[in-house]
C-alpha cells in the first residue's frame, strides 16, 4: 500500500508542477482561440464572482493562487472581478464572519477568520491536517508547520486582529494585482446583517420586533453600515466598486411590528413597490431601499468615485420581487446585478431585461451549483443560453460565480467565448469538441466530447455533494441507470486514456477518469456507510429491538468492511492539480473520513 500511494503521490507532484506552469504561462495548445473580448462585445462588464466560503475556493488562495487566477482572466479577455464577504447572518450563517471587513462597533471587534481545516463552519468538522485519512496530509501545504489546511493568512494567525490585519492585506495585494491587469475590482457585504456580537450591544429598539431585523431608520443601524464602509474604504483605497447584497436567508422573517420612523417609511415608500406580489415582498423593498440610498450617500459624501451594484439571490423569495420597485426608487447610477436562480438552473430574472432599458443591469450566471461541489459540473449549454439571453436582453454585464477552478475550467472558457462574441457562439458539440482537441488530443477528442456534452445538455451528473451541510449517506448516489452510464463512460476514457501517448494529453485524461472512478465510488462509500448511519440513527432514538440489535451490528459491520474507503481517497489524489481540489480532499476528510471513523468505533463498542 506504502508504495502504491508513494508513487501516485510522485505522479501527482508532476502534475501539479505541469499545471501551475500550464496556468502561469498558458500554452497555444490549452488556449487555442482565446484573445482579449473585441470592441464588439455587447458586454463592457465580463468577469467573474469567486465566493469565498468554502475550502474549494478563494477562502484558502494565497497570493500565487490569484496570481494564477487573474492570469487567466486576462488571457480570457475578461475585465472584472467581485467578491462577497460574510458578516453574520441567519441559519447556519448567524455566527459566519469573514474577516474581509472589519466593523468595529462600541469597542466591539467580532471575531472573524476565514475557515481552516480546524474550524466547524458549512458543515465542516473540525480535524488536524496530520490526521487527514491515507497519508493525504503529505499533500497539503505546511506553512510555518501549521496543522491545518486553509490561506497561510488563516492558518498563521495567532489573534483575532491577525486574522483580519492578514486577510486585508491579502486582498489590497488581489487589487494591485487585478489592477495591473487590467480588471476592475467590486467588493460587497450583506447589508443588514450584524456579526453575532453586536446583538447585546445595539439598543434595544434598533431592532424590528417580529422580523428581528435591524430598523434601517435607527441611529444604530445607520452608524454600523457607516462604520462597514468606512473599513472597505480604509482597507482598499483602491478598490472600484462596493456591491450591496440582499441577504439571502433573514428575509424569511416572522410578521413584523411596525412603529416610529420605520412605520412612517414603509407608508411613505410602500408606492413604489406597487405591483408585489404580497406585504412581505413590499417589506423587504422598503427595508432594503433605505439602506441602499443612505450607502448611496454615504459613498457619495467620501469617496465619489467608487461605483455602487446591488444585488442578491435570484430564487422566488429574495431579490426579485423587489428589483422593480428598487428601479422606480433608486438613481440611475447604481448598478442592478442578480445571481441566476436555481444555483444558475435557471435564467436569470424577465425584470432585469425591463430595468435594462434605462440602467445598467448585469447577469449573474453559475460556472457550477454548491450543490455538488465534489462532482464534475459541465455547464456549457446553460452559460451558452443564459450569456445569449443577456445580449437578447440588452444587458451591459455578465459575471460567473464559482468556487472550484480546475473543474470549471472548460465553463470558465465557454462563458468567456460566449461574453466575446455571444451572436457567434459555437454550438455546445462544437465547443466541446475543439476544447477536447486541445485537452487530451485529436484521437480522443470525438469520443470524449460526445461524453461530455451529452452530460452537459442532460445535466445527469447533478448528484448530491452539497458543501454547505454535514456528510450523510445520500451524498453521491447515483440510480442504477446513470451508474451503468457513468460505469461505460469510464471503461471508454481508460481506452482513451491507455492508448494516448503524448504526456500531456494522458495525463489530462487520467485527471478525467479520476473523476469518473470517484463518482462511482463515492456512491459506493455512501451505500455501505449506510446501514451503520442509520443503525446509530435509530439506537440513539431508542428504536432497535434489543433481540435484533447483535445481528443489525454484525450486518452493518459486514457493509462497512467492504466500503471502498480508500480507494475514494486514492481516486481523489490523482484529481488535485489546484487549491480548489486541495479544499475538496480536505472536506472529505473532515465529513466522510471522520463519519466512516464514528461508525466504526459505535459498531465495535460493547453490545
Amino acid at each position: 500500500m506504502k508504495t502504491s500511494l508513494h508513487s501516485c503521490l510522485l505522479v501527482l507532484g508532476l502534475a501539479l508542477r505541469l499545471t501551475a506552469a500550464d496556468i502561469a504561462s498558458p500554452s497555444a495548445e490549452r488556449n487555442a482561440g482565446v484573445q482579449p473580448a473585441p470592441a464588439a462585445s455587447p458586454f463592457a462588464i465580463r468577469g467573474t464572482l469567486p465566493w469565498h466560503n468554502f475550502l474549494s475556493g478563494p477562502t484558502a488562495w494565497d497570493e500565487a493562487d490569484y496570481t494564477r487566477y487573474l492570469d487567466r482572466l486576462q488571457a480570457l479577455g475578461l475585465n472584472y472581478v467581485a467578491f462577497h464577504g460574510y458578516t453574520g447572518g441567519a441559519e447556519r450563517y448567524a455566527p459566519y464572519v469573514e474577516p474581509l471587513i472589519r466593523i468595529e462597533y462600541r469597542n466591539v471587534v467580532p471575531a472573524a477568520g476565514f475557515d481552516t481545516s480546524l474550524t466547524a463552519r458549512w458543515g465542516y468538522r473540525p480535524l488536524k491536517r496530520s490526521e487527514f485519512a491515507f497519508d493525504t496530509a503529505k499533500l497539503f501545504p505546511c506553512p510555518n508547520g501549521a496543522d491545518a489546511f486553509g490561506a497561510e493568512c488563516a492558518v498563521t494567525a495567532r489573534t483575532n486582529e491577525d486574522r483580519y490585519r492578514l486577510a486585508q492585506a491579502s486582498m489590497a495585494r488581489v487589487i494591485e494585482l487585478a489592477h495591473a491587469r487590467g480588471i476592475q475590482v467590486g467588493l460587497g457585504f450583506e447589508f443588514g446583517i450584524h456579526p453575532p456580537e453586536f446583538a447585546s450591544i445595539v439598543p434595544h429598539d434598533s431592532l424590528i420586533r417580529g422580523a428581528f431585523l435591524p430598523d434601517p431608520t435607527h441611529a444604530a443601524s445607520i452608524e454600523i453600515l457607516h462604520r462597514t464602509l468606512d473599513d472597505l474604504l480604509r482597507a482598499y483605497p483602491g478598490l472600484d466598486w462596493v456591491w450591496l447584497w440582499l441577504h439571502e436567508h433573514t428575509m424569511h422573517v416572522g410578521t413584523p411590528e411596525l412603529s416610529g420612523r420605520f412605520r412612517e417609511l414603509l407608508e411613505r415608500d410602500r408606492p413604489f413597490f406597487s405591483d408585489a406580489a404580497n406585504e412581505a415582498d413590499v417589506f423587504t423593498g422598503v427595508w432594503s431601499l433605505a439602506y441602499i440610498r443612505e450607502a448611496q450617500r454615504y459613498l457619495h459624501e467620501r469617496a465619489p468615485q467608487v461605483r455602487l451594484a446591488i444585488s442578491g439571490w435570484g430564487g422566488g423569495t429574495q431579490l426579485p420581487g423587489t428589483l422593480r420597485g428598487l428601479d422606480r426608487a433608486l438613481p440611475r447610477d447604481i448598478v442592478f446585478t442578480c445571481l441566476n436562480p436555481n444555483q444558475g438552473a435557471s435564467p436569470q430574472p424577465d425584470a432585469l431585461a425591463e430595468i435594462a432599458q434605462h440602467r445598467e443591469v448585469w447577469a449573474i450566471p453559475w460556472l457550477e451549483g454548491d450543490a455538488q461541489l465534489w462532482h464534475l459540473q459541465p455547464r456549457v449549454s446553460l452559460l451558452r443560453e443564459q450569456v445569449q439571453l443577456a445580449a437578447k436582453q440588452k444587458l451591459g454585464g455578465v459575471l460567473a460565480i464559482h468556487w472550484r477552478t480546475e473543474e470549471t475550467r472548460a465553463n470558465l472558457d465557454a462563458f468567456a467565448r460566449f461574453a466575446r462574441d455571444p451572436a457567434q457562439a459555437p454550438t455546445v458539440e462544437a465547443f466541446y469538441r475543439r476544447d477536447c482537441a486541445g485537452q487530451f488530443g485529436e484521437a480522443a477528442a470525438e469520443k470524449v466530447a460526445a461524453i461530455l456534452t451529452r452530460m452537459d445538455r442532460g445535466q445527469t451528473l447533478a448528484t448530491a455533494s452539497p458543501e454547505y451541510f454535514p456528510y450523510d449517506p445520500n451524498w453521491g448516489r447515483l440510480n442504477p441507470g446513470l451508474r451503468a452510464q457513468v460505469a461505460a463512460d469510464l471503461d471508454e476514457l481508460k481506452r482513451l486514456r491507455d492508448a494516448t501517448q503524448e504526456m500531456h494529453h494522458r495525463a489530462n485524461l487520467d485527471w478525467l477518469v479520476a473523476n469518473f472512478e470517484f463518482t462511482l465510488l463515492l456512491d459506493e462509500v455512501s451505500r455501505q456507510i449506510e446501514p451503520a448511519y442509520r443503525l446509530k440513527e435509530r439506537w440513539l432514538r431508542g428504536e432497535t429491538d434489543p433481540a435484533k440489535f447483535p445481528a443489525e451490528i454484525t450486518a452493518a459491520k459486514e457493509a462497512l468492511d467492504v466500503a471502498p474507503i480508500q480507494t475514494l481517497f486514492r481516486a481523489y489524489t490523482r484529481r488535485v492539480r489546484s487549491k480548489g481540489e486541495l479544499g475538496e480532499l480536505s472536506s472529505l476528510n473532515q465529513r466522510v473520513w471522520l463519519e466512516y471513523r464514528e461508525l466504526r468505533t459505535f459498531l465495535d463498542r460493547p453490545i
